[in-house]
């Protein structure tokens, strides 16, 4: 059973001019030109303006180069600890590249020194809910909304967090109220797809990204969780059109790419799905998911070491996944002839599992163990495979931290997402 990842429409504000969007009929998220790059600034040192002008350089390049911004901007705070456009762009590198828990550490060297946009306040309550802290966004919510009881944005991010925490009355109530006074409110009609969605009210789902993209022709949430929808009513060559879609509408969409390339995986068309899993490692080298789908398509492709060695990475992430367990051992006793090998990871997979006794696994394990005083063993390797860091996720998106993957692939997790900080 494939299980695909969902994500949530947030409206999101500017943050430090890199991000905007209103809370209009047609708001969408968007990348409006960056700040002119300065050469001076009073009151800032040179070296700081410096990294700032090549964070931003970084961000403009198409693709954006994400760990090249940070790497800048960090450059930048270190130079001048109180420049907060640096530290807001900073927070926004951190969302896109999955570092969640960074970014809201970045908005705070802004949000505590008080007096700070509403605009920040509701990137850095998306920034709290993208780590998982989603009573900490609700009150940063609420906030904005005590302050400015008409603003749209406020609703729309606490229908989004409320729909996280899973109190789906509450988050319906904050759509309607949206609705109620912008009929056409695309955010809105995304997070109230969404709610029908988690209800299992499929037609209805179906009705709501439709309309959206009636409205929004380019949103790629929208496109992303219609094929969801589609997905779940078993329609699945209108799944891959929508999730295809929503790639090329944003390439940065990771949901998406992990959506689509599960689907090619189930079907067996292991080429198609290693590209996309790819193209996630290229911007999340530790995601667990994207590590595990990799490797079972590298598995599928024939490139067996390559996908030992990184099934062996993912376990410094989720040593408990069975079925990387058994796969690890299968490759080393039936592709690379390294039963020894083989024998750990089957007497792990065994442990952990606790099959029953007539359960194949055990005689495999007394053969390789037999085997094992019989003759000698290839020489290990000097070295296994780095370990990696904590996985971030982009996701959903951008991307749930270590979220396991099914039997049949690496496949992504049904979560929510804020549009700004994936």
């Amino acid at each position: 059973m494939i299980s695909l990842r969902i994500g949530t429409f947030v409206p999101a504000l500017a943050a430090a001019a890199l991000l905007a969007c209103g809370s209009s009929p047609s708001s969408k998220p968007t990348a409006p030109p960056a700040p002119p790059k300065i050469e001076k600034v009073v009151g800032i040192p040179d070296a700081a303006v410096r990294s700032f002008n090549d964070g931003i350089s970084a961000v403009e390049q198409t693709p954006s180069n994400f760990a090249a911004a940070a790497v800048a901007f960090e450059a930048a705070t270190t130079a001048y600890p109180t420049y907060d456009a640096a530290w807001l762009n900073l927070a926004f590198v951190f969302g896109k590249l999955g570092r969640h828990a960074e970014a809201v550490k970045a908005y705070r060297k802004v949000v505590d020194r008080g007096n700070v946009p509403k605009a920040v306040q509701l990137d850095f309550g998306r920034a709290l809910m993208s780590a998982g802290e989603v009573e900490a966004a609700i009150t940063e919510f609420e906030s904005v909304l005590r302050a400015q009881p008409t603003d749209l944005g406020a609703r729309n991010n606490l229908a989004a967090a409320y729909q996280r925490k899973g109190d789906m009355v509450t988050a319906l109530r904050y759509v309607k109220e949206v609705l109620s006074i912008q009929p056409k409110n695309v955010p809105a009609i995304i997070n109230l797809g969404l709610i029908y969605l988690k209800q299992t009210k499929l037609p209805l789902a179906v009705l709501m990204f439709t309309k959206a993209q009636g409205y929004e022709p380019k949103n790629a949430f929208a496109a992303n969780n219609l094929g969801l929808a589609y997905f779940t009513l078993n329609d699945v060559p209108g799944a891959v059109e929508q999730f295809e879609k929503a790639i090329a509408l944003d390439p940065s969409m990771d949901e998406a790419r992990l959506n689509v390339a599960s689907i090619y995986l189930d079907y067996l068309d292991y080429t198609t799905a290693l590209l996309q899993f790819k193209a996630v490692r290229a911007r999340f080298p530790k995601h667990y998911q994207a590590m595990v789908g990799e490797a079972d398509a590298l598995y599928g492709t024939a490139q067996y070491e390559q996908a030992a060695n990184l099934y062996v990475e993912s376990l410094s992430i989720r040593a408990d996944n069975p079925e990387v367990l058994f796969r690890t051992g299968k490759i080393y006793e039936e592709q690379v002839n390294q039963p020894k090998k083989a024998l750990s990871y089957y007497v792990r997979y065994r442990d952990l599992v606790k099959p029953e006794p007539n359960d194949a696994i055990h005689s495999t394990i007394q053969f390789l163990e037999q085997a094992d005083t019989l003759q000698p063993q290839p020489k290990e390797p000097e070295s296994a495979p780095p370990a990696p860091d904590s996985a971030p996720a982009p996701a959903s998106a951008a991307v749930p931290e270590s979220t396991p993957a099914p039997a049949s692939a690496a496949v992504p997790a049904s979560v929510e997402a804020p549009a700004s900080a994936k």
